[in-house]
Parts: C-alpha cells; sequence; structure tokens
C-alpha cells in the first residue's frame, strides 16, 4: 500500500539493529502487509493494556507511485477499521498538495466522521505556502487533528519541510485545528518546545523514542523527562505500529513510559491517555 523503495529507507535504522537483537528479517524482503492489519494491532492492544490507538495512513504518493492508490488505501484503513469500532479510530492520510486533497477530506468527515488528518511535509512542500490555504481552512471548519510527521526522513523524502515552526503561522490563522507534531520533533524537539509555547493548539507525541532502547534507553528516559516538565498537559503517548513493532512489542514500549521512574504517576496517566482523552473531547 506504502511505495517499497521508501518503506526499506524506514527499515534500514532497524535492520542495522541486527548485531543487538533478532529481526528474522531479510534486507531484500517486501514489505510484510500481512502483519499490519487491524486485527493484529487490536490483539498486541490486549496484550500491552492498551484501550484504543490511533491509525495514521501515510500518503507518500506525489513522490513514489504505490501498489495502491491513496483513496482506495484510506477506504481500506476506514472500511478494516470498522470492525473495531471501540478499539480503532482512523484518521484520513492525505497530501495537502494534491488537486483532490480537499474532495477527499470532506468523503472521508462525512462518510466516516473523520476526526482527523496525517500528513508528512517531506514529501515536498511547506505549511504555510499560500496553495495549502484551502486544505487548512477546510481541517479548520471541521476542527480536525493534524498529525504531522517531524524530524528525520528517508530515501526520497527531504526532511527539509520537517521542522515544527513552520506550523506556527498556520496554527495561529487556524484556532479550531489542533495540531500533534510527531516523535516529540525529532532531531527540531528544540523547534517542538518552541511551537508548543507560541500555539496553545498544539500538541506532541512520544512515538519512535523506543528506537533508543537497545543502544541507549537513558535517552529516552531524558526526552520523557523533558516532555513531562515541559509540556506535561500537550504529550501523547505513540508507537508508530507497525514500523518499530519489528523489534519492540507494544507491551515492552508501553511497560517501559509505565514502570520507568521519568516522572510522577500523575504526569504519566497524563501521557499514557489522559491527555488523547482531552484533545478528541475539544
Amino acid at each position: 500500500m506504502l511505495p517499497d523503495s521508501i518503506l526499506r529507507s524506514y527499515l534500514e535504522p532497524l535492520l542495522a539493529l541486527g548485531d543487538i537483537i533478532d529481526l528474522n528479517l531479510d534486507k531484500e524482503m517486501d514489505w510484510p502487509m500481512s502483519q499490519a492489519g487491524p486485527e493484529d494491532l487490536v490483539e498486541q492492544m490486549a496484550t500491552a493494556g492498551i484501550d484504543r490507538s490511533v491509525l495514521l495512513p501515510l500518503d507518500w504518493g506525489m513522490v513514489e507511485e504505490p501498489k495502491i492508490g491513496v483513496e482506495a488505501y484510506n477506504d481500506w484503513v476506514f472500511e478494516s477499521s470498522s470492525v473495531y469500532p471501540d478499539k480503532l479510530i482512523p484518521f484520513i492520510g492525505v497530501d495537502p498538495q494534491r488537486k483532490d486533497a480537499c474532495r477527499l477530506l470532506v468523503k472521508y468527515i462525512k462518510k466516516f466522521d473523520a476526526r482527523g488528518v496525517k500528513v508528512y511535509p517531506a514529501t515536498g512542500w511547506y505549511p504555510e505556502e499560500e496553495r495549502l490555504r484551502p486544505f487548512w481552512d477546510l481541517v479548520d471548519d471541521h476542527g480536525l487533528i493534524v498529525v504531522t510527521h517531524a524530524g528525520a526522513s528517508w530515501g526520497p523524502l527531504d526532511e527539509k519541510y520537517n521542522h515544527p515552526l513552520m506550523f506556527q503561522k498556520v496554527l495561529e490563522d487556524h484556532p479550531r485545528m489542533r495540531l500533534v507534531v510527531a516523535h516529540l520533533g525529532g532531531m527540531f524537539r528544540d523547534e517542538m518546545y518552541h511551537l508548543l509555547e507560541a500555539c496553545p493548539n498544539a500538541y506532541a507525541d512520544c512515538s519512535a523514542l523506543q528506537g533508543w532502547l537497545p543502544s541507549n534507553p537513558e535517552v529516552a528516559l531524558e526526552r520523557l523527562r523533558e516532555a513531562g516538565k515541559r509540556i506535561p498537559d500537550r504529550v501523547l503517548f505513540g508507537s508508530d505500529w507497525p514500523i518499530f513493532d519489528l523489534a519492540y512489542c507494544h507491551a515492552y514500549w508501553r511497560g517501559f513510559v509505565s514502570d520507568e521512574p521519568w516522572a510522577s504517576d500523575e504526569v504519566k496517566a497524563k501521557l499514557l491517555g489522559e491527555n488523547f482523552l482531552r484533545l478528541m473531547s475539544e
């Protein structure tokens, strides 16, 4: 459903961990589609004690054509998730550059009552570009949550577009829109904190921090501590499933966040669900 060359680029860092953990993966393998079904996610959620998950489809089709088009992909995500309405919350995955991006937003809002959209600036756009204003206007009109990638990108995706601060004017102009910056901003973490200080409608998630666990878990702890101190009411748990599940199961990452001494139980409870529930109810 996603371009193989881009997925292989993202798998390389995990494959490089072969000396530390046995991933049982072949570098020439195709993306394991069968491992990314909703039933697998729900099963792992139960094992990890996770009640609900947001699904974030990726639209990289403007960079390289995938095996399945963006509309068919989103249809599959929404329709397959509907089997688990109390567990899975699908968001729309669409590149704002697409000529029919607004049509797709309206389709999934009307048909499935979609609550949010996943965007990936590294496909070649800056948030404040005038050509994208109709997209953000529509997002604002419907009060959607936007989850954006931030930080590093690989392969043909260009990380120069992934700076969180580039969303500041968009957020100021669209107060009903809520933005979640993925991965605590990644290598642009300082920018993420500046954005959240400037914009009350900005949040962040901690997905991908588990990438530090095999080699230097203290880095993950330090970043969780920092988030717990600076943005305790606007940081969310995240897993980046299924990418990181190739190396660390949901239960291990969730247990790490729950059990390690990075914050008080009150702050941990906020990250592990209370902040998400408040965001979804706004």
